[in-house]
């Protein structure tokens, strides 16, 4: 693996665990007060484990063990949080833009880790 898939695999893995840390010291927050785009709350242990997700699958990109199983999972956290949390025909005006840039962050995040899926070794036919 070349230098440049390493500092992009810990960048990307890095996001993720500080997202991840910065989640779980909020966690009273997340879980009391941040509805989802429906506005429901997601129960305590979906959180939990969403939040665990991104931890562990961050510090796996970052030490270069289970990439695949990491990717894999990241992709997962991405496709199920981004239509809860970041639904932008729920909202209007700025608010709506506001949704719409988190969509695109979480596409090119999506990316970025299928990126690394590739550089580790997947073959899709």
């Amino acid at each position: 693996m070349s230098t440049l898939e390493v500092i992009g695999r810990v960048i990307i893995g890095g996001f993720f665990l500080i997202a991840g840390v910065r989640h779980f010291l909020h966690f009273r927050q997340r879980v009391t007060v941040v509805k989802t785009s429906y506005g429901w709350f997601l129960p305590a242990p979906v959180m939990a484990a969403g939040f665990a997700a991104q931890v562990v699958a961050g510090l796996a990109l970052i030490a270069g063990y289970w990439i695949l199983p990491a990717v894999f999972v990241l992709i997962a956290f991405l496709v199920v949080a981004t239509p809860l949390y970041h639904n932008m025909f729920m909202y209007s005006g700025p608010e709506r833009d506001r949704h719409f840039y988190m969509i695109l962050v979480n596409f090119s995040l999506t990316a970025a880790l299928l990126l690394i899926a590739a550089d580790a070794g997947l073959v899709v036919a």
